[in-house]
């Protein structure tokens, strides 16, 4: 039986702002005490690739573009949140606004635009918060390694019975990865190969950091764009569907398989290919190594596919501290 409060009869806004894409999700909460387990009724999702990290391992700052780009989605998530009368809501910042000198401006500038207030939040803390998110309508194993490979970093959470015993966040982000090496079309040989090396070298310390944790029984799950949508590739899906991607799996034969014709295909083949988001024809190819180099280095081999994440997290979250507060 759920508290009777405020939040269980208004909706709830989560709004994942990433360094490739944001995400809004509207939608009642409803939390099982027995199981200590969640479900939402949704309301309403939405996500807009931006691209708001673009550039910004040479710079150092936002771009004017990627800020313009950005400013304009949050103001169309502000107009929903607006008309759906939602009760609160939690918007979240990631890599991009953790690295970028002028995060403090692009907030201030978020505030008075929109009259949304951004939080940023650590590495470790968008681990955790990801790690509760991405298990929800899914059998929780007793052991399991949790993945997202995002367009500033990959996070990585060891868990014990769905609680984060020890998180690693990577700094391996698909949209600084294609900037850095997809410069070519298709990309050149060499590119590739240190695109390898840049993505290996960063692995190892993840091994070295779950040394002692991963064991036979261990479940390997991953979340964000680029594992979604290579089940969907895999699937031969024309058009994107939650039922048939969560808890659908990959083979590590089959990331191979994609990664090896991918990373050889000039753009204009690749969207063939992939056909879902041709926003995604050059980061996929680096997420798709990121995925495959982590399979290997681990020893999976499969993946289980969460199409849930941070912004289910942030709704379990805003859930929590309204309660708490409320109680």
């Amino acid at each position: 039986m759920s508290y009777n409060l405020p939040v269980n009869r208004n909706p709830l806004a989560a709004i994942d702002i990433g360094t490739n894409t944001f995400r809004l999700l509207v939608a009642e909460v409803h939390h099982d005490p027995r199981k200590n387990s969640f479900s939402f009724r949704e309301i309403h999702s939405g996500r807009i690739i931006t691209r708001l990290g673009e550039g910004i391992h040479d710079r150092g700052r936002l771009s004017e573009d990627a800020v313009n780009r950005s400013l304009a989605a949050l103001k169309g998530f502000s107009d929903t949140i607006s008309r759906l009368n939602v009760y609160r809501t939690s918007a979240v910042a990631t890599s991009a606004l953790r690295e970028a000198a002028d995060s403090a401006e692009f907030i201030k500038k978020a505030r008075q635009e929109t009259g949304l207030d951004i939080r940023i939040v650590s590495g470790e803390e968008e681990a955790g918060i990801t790690a509760a998110g991405m298990l929800v309508d899914m059998a929780v194993p007793a052991s399991a390694l949790l993945a997202d490979i995002g367009g500033g970093s990959t996070e990585l959470i060891f868990a014990r019975n769905g609680k984060p015993v020890t998180v690693c966040s990577l700094n391996l982000g698909v949209v600084y990865l294609a900037g850095r090496h997809m410069r070519e079309d298709p990309p050149a040989g060499s590119d590739l190969t240190r695109m390898e090396e840049d993505i290996s070298r960063r692995v190892r310390r993840a091994v070295a950091h779950f040394s002692g944790l991963c064991g036979p029984e261990t479940v390997f799950i991953g979340t964000a764009g680029t594992i979604t949508t290579l089940s969907a590739v895999t699937q031969n899906l024309a058009t994107f569907r939650h039922h048939r991607i969560h808890n659908s799996r990959l083979r590590l034969d089959q990331v191979k398989g994609i990664y090896s014709a991918i990373s050889v295909m000039p753009a204009r083949e690749r969207a063939g290919y992939i056909g879902l988001e041709p926003a995604r024809l050059d980061i996929i190819v680096p997420g798709a190594l990121i995925l495959l180099k982590l399979m290997d280095a681990f020893g999976f081999d499969e993946i289980t596919v969460s199409n849930y994440g941070l912004r289910e997290g942030i709704l379990i979250e805003l859930y929590n501290r309204l309660n708490l507060n409320v109680a």
